[in-house]
């Protein structure tokens, strides 16, 4: 097994990269009226739209600091379009979620909304009038949000969702961990067992098969598609014969979420998983957590790590992009550094080495959920104002670019940069490619997702050209100058 040494990334290198690399490109904000909203997760839907997924809380105490006083009151979903403008909200107060993790594109052409919900409390038969407990959830909804069905598989003991997906075949499968194991007269016993419940496309039940190990759970899991078909599940592990030390058991399932195998990745430092993606090289990123720390652990398809390295920064997810580099999203601080707590997106190199880190927010305790890629970088979501007490939580939306151009020809292996002033621009912008001749040079602008949205065929001599702005959106574009000398890019920030 070969192993990198765990390399620290210290809090002054951060304050470094926030000053050097503080993005304010557009941001959205979406709040729901008198009501505090969590950021879970953002999807991009099979309309090329997206997803924003949130909980909605109760009143919020003005000064108080905390940020959820009290449980989930409702789920709160959000459509945007690519440019981050609404297309319809919705409360729905049929499910209250603990966390929504997956959203999943029907073959129907309609979503699945899934996760771990609140549920009247009964621990293992015995009904408690305390505080909820976690049960997993359904949520079926058409392109226009509106409910098809929904189902929360209540039982009598707590559920956390693992992984969800649908086959060929148009089952739908959640893989859930039962984290206690229903037995009154011995007490609480670990649990040792998943459930892969497999559902019609009503959303209800047809079987529940467990998939059995000898060690008990910590209620710490997640799952990802594998590269060709199947799954793999990650899972904390307690060795209950040997120290008592938790492990990482890794897994892979077959499409029909049937264990083909496991493995054991030992290593008394590794913490609770958080997620975990299907690399480019057909291997495996992890991301496991401990407060305002994060581990990635890089493994080939069998479970074999090949480097493992720990952050002193807060990890929420991870995308795998084509260039077999990472992106880490997440919270830069936390409790311990409330005034560096931005939405944090941190590219990682192939061997796990931090090459940059953009933060988005203004320093009011913004914390990220996850992003998704776009042609010319990304769009990240989150919760602006968490723990700030001056203001309630709501949901946010920016983008950033990644620096590389992913999946555009036009926009990809640039000669040179170009040098473009002022920044931001308002109604021109001065162009400039030194040592070059503009003659014949066409320039076209391209919006987030790659589409041109302006072309300019230039006339002129020498390396400087004025372009006119003014009647494009407010927005961050690439810019694509291409001459004899070869194709130069650059980056433009238009504010109108």
């Amino acid at each position: 097994m070969v192993m990198r040494g765990i390399c620290i990334i210290s809090s002054l290198f951060l304050v470094l990269l926030r000053m050097q690399a503080q993005w304010v490109d557009w941001s959205n904000q979406y709040p729901y009226p008198g009501h505090r909203v969590h950021a879970h997760m953002m999807h991009r839907t099979s309309d090329g739209n997206l997803l924003l997924c949130a909980s909605i809380h109760g009143g919020w105490t003005p000064g108080s600091g905390i940020p959820f006083e009290d449980y989930a009151i409702a789920t709160y979903l959000v459509k945007v379009l690519p440019t981050g403008d609404t297309l319809w909200t919705r409360r729905i107060d049929l499910i209250k979620p603990w966390n929504i993790t997956h959203v999943v594109d029907l073959i129907d052409g309609n979503t699945l909304i899934a996760g771990t919900a609140q549920s009247n409390y009964e621990y293992c038969g015995m009904a408690v009038s305390a505080s909820p407990m976690p049960q997993v959830f359904t949520l079926k909804i058409d392109p226009a949000g509106n409910i098809l069905w929904w189902h929360q598989y209540d039982e009598p003991c707590e559920r956390v969702l693992a992984d969800a997906w649908e086959t060929p075949g148009e089952e739908i499968h959640l893989l859930a961990l039962n984290t206690q194991q229903p037995n009154l007269l011995i007490g609480y016993i670990p649990p040792t067992w998943f459930e892969n419940r497999t559902l019609d496309a009503s959303g209800n039940t047809l079987t529940t098969p467990t998939i059995q190990q000898p060690d008990p759970f910590q209620p710490y899991v997640t799952g990802c598609p594998a590269y060709t078909t199947g799954r793999y599940l990650l899972a904390s592990s307690l060795d209950t014969v040997g120290q008592n030390n938790t492990y990482m058991q890794l897994g892979r399932l077959d499409g029909s979420g049937a264990p083909i195998w496991f493995t054991t990745i030992t290593d008394t430092l590794l913490r609770s998983p958080r997620g975990m993606v299907s690399t480019a090289d057909q291997g495996l990123l992890m991301l496991l957590t401990n407060g305002n720390d994060s581990r990635l652990v890089h493994t080939d398809s069998l479970g074999t790590v090949i480097w493992d390295t720990t952050y002193t920064v807060a990890l929420n997810s991870l995308l795998a992009l084509p260039d077999t580099t990472y992106l880490g999203i997440g919270s830069s601080g936390g409790w311990l550094s409330p005034d560096l707590s931005d939405l944090c997106v941190t590219l990682f190199s192939a061997t796990g080495d931090s090459v940059w880190s953009h933060f988005h927010g203004d320093t009011l305790y913004d914390r990220g959920a996850n992003a998704v890629l776009t042609p010319t970088g990304y769009l990240a979501c989150g919760t602006k104002d968490m723990y700030s007490g001056a203001v309630p939580p709501r949901l946010f939306l920016s983008w950033g670019s990644l620096g590389v151009f992913l999946g555009h020809p036009d926009l990809a292996t640039p000669s040179a940069r170009l040098a473009i002033y002022p920044d931001p621009a308002d109604h021109e912008a001065m162009l400039e490619v030194p040592g070059s001749d503009l003659r014949a040079a066409h320039i076209r602008l391209f919006d987030a997702f790659g589409r041109e949205v302006q072309g300019v065929r230039m006339q002129q001599t020498g390396h400087r050209v004025v372009v006119q702005v003014g009647h494009v959106a407010t927005g961050t574009y690439a810019v694509v100058v291409t001459c004899v000398e070869g194709r130069f890019v650059g980056r433009m920030l238009v504010v109108h």
